[in-house]
């Protein structure tokens, strides 16, 4: 292992960190790593720990899984008074706007992987080395979290670890659909769509890695023995000791799971290959077995499309049972195990909840418009996610973030079922009014503040948790600094009415929406404030330290590439009179592939302090500085130097 190829695996993390809007934690810690004066030395400590003939029994990585943690997220709250009124219709239907309450009671909570950025380090030179064979093995039947192509070629140093997530998902569902429409509209036959997903699927994985070797061996060509692959049993023990750490409280929140399924530490990308990998059997089998128009699988996300002569409901109380029975019970490739479940043949232990398989079928004889219409909805979906017609801005919270629900015709008032979050609007708007914020000098809309604070209360302020970083990023760039800290506050008496069914469980999700809101606070403040750290002080992670990392929101930087530069002041502003220039460590460590009209544009805003080079000279050399690679397929024709 060269000291090269370690810095491209620390590259590839950074990356995969920079585009996932997530997990906040991870992208701390990725920050104090990259500032702190050790720098250089803990990435030699994980060459020296691949480098070992045995990198599982280093001491310095034993040393590391001392601290592995883990963190709580919420994953699904507990009915509200409108889902109670749904469950027993004999007693009426109430509605209702009021999500407050004096508790917010969390029903599930999901567990993510947090330790050290070293061992997220050794989890992608695993995938670099040894990993990139299992995703090789696997059919294109299997869409999500796919390894990029240039892994392939050791001699290539893309940034790119995995393809890019939403065009998998693409791919996933809309082949799905066209090969559906094309059985109904072309060969005038009636279709039957199968969604299914595996209950828990990281928790409840039985990974045999003496398996995974011999996988490896047959697609990576002549190597033999275990020992061959080494890093192999470094995720196997990552895996060991996060087991351990969660155990304790996995019992309180998961009892049903045994103490020797290991599963699969969520958050670590070492994780996502093996996922993927683990249920190659089950493809196999329904590509056999089942044979059928469409499959397509999206890490544990099922989708069937079956061409099926009559309607499953005919003579069938039960038209899903029924279904699944005949299409994959029959043909062994589920079996039945306890009431309303089935469990996958290929791996005993993973279970398919039949209240969660979704089962739509169409008559080639009957419209099909209810088909076109959620498909042509997908494809509007795909695109309009930031910029969007402007008639829409001046859409309120209210128009956006909450949709009627109706049983029946949408003119009558019984008809109304219930109000409910649209999360995909809400989304949409923030991120409309944002970039609005960055195009034009207003002052804040107090009507966009109000509505934020209306909608952030109660059950949707924890429901929406993933939502507090766009929010504050918003009231930051719109210099609205009395109703981010309104806002932050809010939030914070929010987070304190969280409760489970658990006291230690309670105990540690607060503590982890705390942490989550004031990593949410040095985001926003890491592109609209100044750069001295302006946000509190958290676990040694602040504003300052992500901005010096370049791991912000580079989208909501007003000026391109102004935030690989050495300007401090808030990187939202117009900033007019500056006289800046790069910063060597935001090149050299950059997290994301920038393009040459970004560099011209630095180049031309006048910020950097230029010599004798030309605009086009000066950005080229930008360009292959950040991007590793000469400019290709732009040419600088001697009248636009003139007119320079």
């Amino acid at each position: 292992m060269t000291e090269e190829e370690v810095h491209l695996a620390y590259r590839k993390l950074k990356s995969l960190v920079y585009f996932d809007k997530t997990d906040l934690r991870l992208r701390s810690r990725l920050a104090a790593f990259e500032c702190g004066k050790d720098f250089d030395k803990r990435l030699a400590d994980v060459r020296e720990i691949a480098n070992a003939d045995r990198p599982s029994s280093d001491l310095k990585f034993l040393s590391l899984l001392k601290d592995v943690g883990y963190r709580l997220v919420p994953k699904k709250l507990k009915p509200g008074p409108q889902e109670l009124s749904d469950a027993q219709p004999n007693k009426g239907r109430f509605i209702t706007n009021v999500t407050t309450a004096s508790a917010i009671d969390v029903d599930r909570v999901n567990f993510f992987f947090d330790g050290p950025v070293e061992l997220h380090l050794i989890a992608v030179l695993w995938i670099m080395l040894e990993g990139r064979h299992l995703d090789r093995a696997l059919g294109d039947e299997c869409c999500g979290s796919r390894l990029s192509d240039h892994l392939q070629d050791e001699k290539h140093d893309s940034l790119a670890l995995f393809t890019k997530y939403h065009e998998q998902y693409a791919r996933w569902r809309d082949t799905g659909i066209r090969k559906a429409k094309q059985l109904l509209v072309d060969e005038r036959r009636n279709v039957a769509i199968l969604g299914l997903d595996v209950q828990e699927y990281y928790y409840r994985v039985k990974i045999d890695f003496d398996e995974v070797n011999s996988t490896i061996e047959k697609a990576g060509g002549n190597l033999s023995t275990s020992e061959n692959y080494p890093l192999l049993r470094c995720i196997q023990a990552i895996g060991e000791s996060y087991r351990l750490c969660i155990a304790p409280m996995l019992s309180r929140t998961h009892p049903d799971i045994g103490d020797d399924v290991v599963g699969l530490p969520i958050g670590l990308c070492s994780s996502l290959v093996l996922a993927n990998w683990y249920l190659q059997g089950f493809d196999s089998a329904v590509m056999k077995k089942v044979r059928p128009a469409y499959y397509g699988r999206y890490v544990d996300d099922i989708l069937l499309v079956v061409p099926l002569p009559d309607d499953p409901s005919v003579d069938n109380e039960n038209p899903v049972a029924a279904f699944i029975e005949s299409l994959l019970v029959s043909t062994r490739v589920l079996r039945h195990s306890g009431e309303g479940a089935y469990e996958i043949c290929a791996r005993p232990g993973l279970l398919l909840q039949q209240s969660k398989c979704i089962l739509q079928y169409f008559d080639a004889r009957h419209s099909i418009a209810g088909l076109e219409k959620f498909q042509k909805k997908l494809e509007q979906n795909g695109s309009d996610f930031l910029l969007l017609p402007v008639d829409e801005a001046d859409n309120s919270m209210e128009d956006v973030a909450y949709e009627l629900l109706y049983e029946g015709s949408t003119n009558k008032f019984r008809s109304v079922k219930g109000v409910s979050e649209n999360r995909y609007e809400l989304a949409k708007h923030l991120a409309r009014q944002t970039i609005l914020h960055l195009m034009i000098d207003e002052s804040p809309d107090r009507k966009v503040s109000r509505g934020l604070q209306k909608f952030f209360k109660g059950r949707s302020a924890i429901e929406y948790f993933d939502l507090w970083e766009r929010v504050l990023t918003l009231l930051g760039i719109a210099n609205d600094r009395a109703t981010l800290n309104t806002f932050s506050k809010q939030l914070r008496a929010e987070i304190a009415r969280v409760r489970t069914a658990d006291v230690a469980v309670t105990k540690q999700l607060i503590a982890d929406l705390k942490m989550h809101l004031e990593l949410s606070l040095a985001m926003a403040d890491a592109v609209s404030a100044e750069d001295i750290g302006l946000s509190e002080f958290v676990d040694e992670i602040h504003s300052e330290s992500l901005r010096r990392a370049n791991l912000l929101r580079h989208h909501f930087v007003r000026r391109p590439l102004l935030n690989f530069t050495t300007y401090k002041g808030p990187l939202s502003d117009r900033a007019t009179k500056l006289s800046v220039k790069i910063d060597q460590r935001k090149v050299k460590y950059s997290p994301r592939f920038v393009n040459f009209d970004e560099c011209m544009l630095l180049v031309y805003s006048g910020v950097l302090r230029r010599g004798t080079k030309t605009a086009f000279e000066e950005a080229s050399i930008i360009f292959e500085a950040i991007n590793r690679q000469p400019v290709v397929g732009v040419d600088w024709s001697r009248s636009a130097s003139i007119e320079e």
